[in-house]
């Protein structure tokens, strides 16, 4: 369309890194790289002003430094947390997120509990995508504890997907998998 060029676009993210798993993180520095963009990292959203088109973030670096970005599209994810109900069980770690093996999805300390998904400490990115290559390892899991059998460990070790659209071609798309 032409557009491109003209785009100033901008990424501005709480975390420390582009992506929790290296492998991933790697191949997206690649494509920052390619596409010219802006990655700004430890920045929160602490206001949308609507009727001006800004949205002001935090630098989490120098907490009460902001700074104010003009914008004609704004996409937003909000913080992730588990829910209020799972932060106050025994169930989760210090960090409020479900203590599961992150080979077994077994919880640590109950072995009733298994875990999966978004609400899990597990070192993955908190996507559908994740949670689908969970999944097979938590049927096996489960199905071995049925039979009396120890669960095997040899499941997530940091497993996640992730899709990047590669937009410099216009037709091709790279697919990350675990």
């Amino acid at each position: 369309t032409g557009k491109r060029s003209k785009a100033n676009i901008i990424f501005n993210t709480s975390l420390g890194a582009i992506f929790g798993v290296k492998k991933y993180a790697d191949a997206l520095q690649e494509i920052i790289r390619e596409r010219d963009l802006t990655v700004n990292y430890r920045r929160n959203l602490v206001e949308v002003r609507a009727d001006r088109q800004e949205a002001v973030f935090e630098n989490l670096d120098k907490p009460g430094e902001t700074q104010v970005f003009p914008y004609e599209m704004l996409h937003v994810t909000p913080p992730m947390s588990s829910p209020d109900v799972l932060k106050t069980s025994p169930v989760v770690d210090a960090a409020g997120w479900v203590d599961v093996d992150k080979e077994t999805l077994q919880h640590k300390k109950y072995p009733n509990v298994f875990g999966i998904g978004d609400c899990t400490n597990l070192p993955t990115s908190k996507t559908a995508a994740a949670a689908a290559a969970q999944s097979g390892i938590l049927d096996r899991t489960i199905s071995l504890i049925m039979k009396s059998q120890t669960p095997v460990k040899k499941g997530l070790l940091g497993r996640t997907g992730l899709f990047a659209e590669v937009v410099s071609s216009g037709d091709e798309l790279k697919m990350a998998l675990p």
